[in-house]
């Protein structure tokens, strides 16, 4: 029965001039009988896709296409009609219509309608579901008559298209997590992470098109909305640059790693760090040596001069892998040729996908990671020209978690304030920064007394010490970059391949994966053979006067 269905689906079309000649004469208009004509074979193009099937499909085309003429005259006048010259229909065949109007076929279509784009699915509803004439339609949206036959064949050959698809993927019912961070300087509003947010819709579209230009039906079948949704949400994406357009093809114009990229160099950056971490820690020693004699190191508390040190290594350590990763890419793109953004910001994207239910603490690769360095600024506080608060996130310390849901902003000025003791600031601090203080003793950034005074612990310097740090770091990693050159530089050969169509990244970021890893496996291969016992916070606060 279904290879007769099959062949009755493909013969549809032979019957087009009979039932054309019927429709002209019902319709007494060319254009009328064509969009009667093509309805008629898209209703028996669903009966037949449902597995029923048809004894007499010329009786049966007959009386479909007269049931319909007298449809659209009933939407049309929104009254009964009777006429003589009505065919009448065997209650048997008068079932079967009825039986295709109330399936899951006639809601199938519904959806396939819903999946078009705006220029088809608007001359579709408002033909078929409002019962406009072409002519109407033309003149309500201002086009050619021609160019409203033209979409109405073109919407109902992609509806056809739909309907003998199931094109849902994996992201229409189990869908990911996209976290997008960036390198260089955020946009006004947060962009480009406020473009997408914790809106997991948003998160979805761009995992879809990132592989490969898809167009945007392609995207609202993929994940199961329609069209009239996906729409706005890609022109913002557009207009935000996180997509680009090719023809009607859109694209996610940054790159996006997920699991398979992360674990990809693990193993490799492993094998180096258990190779190399005894003789890097013997240069790391000297660099924690000559700190250690610096002033601005010698006036902080015990507590906050760890954190200077967690700072040195850190830095020094990731720093030596990035000089040779950007070797291997041909150098650092400037900040200056940063790409100026829409929303006033100099940035670059980068996203990170997750599998649904993800679990990080199953995950080989959580325990090298290293975010930050991050930095942030205060203008004008107190009796400072600029404030700015740098820190690490890893393993020894997952510092950052203590800005959600605070601002960076308000932890600089309540640390400061209390640093400087000066009580009167503190209506200057966000009351939920006030109220987080308990998080801020335990990862170590205050402290209280006996009485609940609370004491800052983050190391304070100026900025011209500041500059005496990083110079000090600097030479350090001069130091390994160019003892390890070899070993790092073996791991850049493999390189990821970003898809042709991704424009928006950095040289550098083809080689990130490749070396990433490798500085905390440095550390913690120290850490577990008792070279290195510090699991301090890295950060510090630097101010000019």
């Amino acid at each position: 029965m279904n290879d007769i269905n099959e062949t009755k689906k493909n013969n549809l079309t032979e019957y087009a001039d009979y039932l054309m000649k019927i429709a002209v004469l019902k319709t007494n208009n060319i254009c009328d009988a064509e969009d009667l004509v093509q309805d008629t074979l898209l209703v028996a193009l669903a009966y037949l896709h449902s597995g029923r099937s048809i004894d007499n499909i010329k009786s049966w085309l007959s009386s479909v296409l007269d049931r319909k003429f007298y449809d659209g005259i009933r939407r049309k006048y929104r009254k009964p009609i009777v006429s003589i010259n009505i065919i009448a229909e065997p209650a048997e065949e008068t079932e079967l219509y009825e039986a295709v109007e109330k399936s899951d076929d006639a809601e199938n279509i519904r959806r396939c309608v819903s999946m078009l784009t705006k220029n088809y699915r608007e001359v579709i509803i408002r033909h078929y579901m409002n019962g406009e004439s072409v002519r109407d339609i033309a003149k309500g949206l201002n086009i050619p008559e021609n160019t409203v036959k033209s979409r109405l064949f073109t919407g109902r050959r992609h509806i056809g298209k739909e309907f003998e698809m199931e094109n849902y993927t994996k992201q229409s019912y189990q869908p990911e997590t996209l976290w997008i961070g960036c390198t260089g300087e955020e946009g006004l509003n947060g962009e480009p992470s406020s473009l997408v947010g914790n809106d997991k819709i948003k998160m979805n579209l761009l995992i879809l098109a990132y592989e490969k230009p898809v167009t945007i039906p392609e995207l609202a079948g993929a994940i199961g909305i329609p069209t009239a949704y996906v729409e706005p949400i890609v022109e913002d994406f557009i207009k935000g640059e996180l997509m680009g357009r090719i023809g009607d093809k859109v694209y996610t114009d940054f790159i996006i790693t997920g699991e398979k990229e992360r674990l990809e160099y693990l193993d490799a950056q492993l094998e180096v760090a258990e190779k190399t971490y005894r003789e890097i820690w013997e240069i790391i020693d000297s660099g924690l040596a000559e700190l250690r004699k610096q002033d601005y190191y010698k006036i902080q508390r015990e507590s906050a001069r760890l954190k200077l040190e967690s700072h040195f290594v850190i830095r020094t350590v990731q720093q030596a892998v990035n000089s040779v990763r950007n070797e291997a890419c041909g150098g650092l793109e400037p900040f200056s040729d940063y790409k100026r953004r829409p929303d006033g910001g100099k940035w670059y994207a980068i996203g990170n996908r997750y599998p649904d239910n993800y679990d990080n603490a199953k995950s080989r690769h959580i325990p090298y990671g290293i975010n930050g360095e991050w930095g942030h600024g205060v203008f004008d506080f107190l009796d400072t020209r600029f404030l700015t608060l740098n820190d690490y996130d890893t393993v020894l310390c997952r510092a950052h978690k203590l800005y959600h849901p605070i601002s960076k902003e308000s932890a600089i000025k309540m640390l400061y304030s209390i640093y400087t003791e000066n009580k009167d600031a503190f209506s200057a601090v966000d009351k939920r920064c006030l109220d987080s203080i308990d998080e801020f003793v335990k990862m170590g950034y205050l402290s209280k007394d006996a009485d609940g005074k609370p004491t800052c612990e983050v190391p304070v310097i100026s900025a011209k010490e500041r500059d005496i740090h990083y110079a000090l770091t600097e030479k350090y990693i001069s130091e390994i970059a160019v003892r390890f050159n070899g070993e790092f530089m073996a791991l850049m050969k493999n390189h990821r391949k970003i898809p042709s169509h991704v424009k928006s990244f950095l040289k550098w970021q083809r080689y990130d994966k490749c070396c990433c890893y490798l500085p905390m496996a440095v550390i913690l291969a120290a850490k577990e053979n008792g070279l290195y016992d510090n699991a301090s916070a890295a950060v510090y606060i630097a101010y000019e006067k």
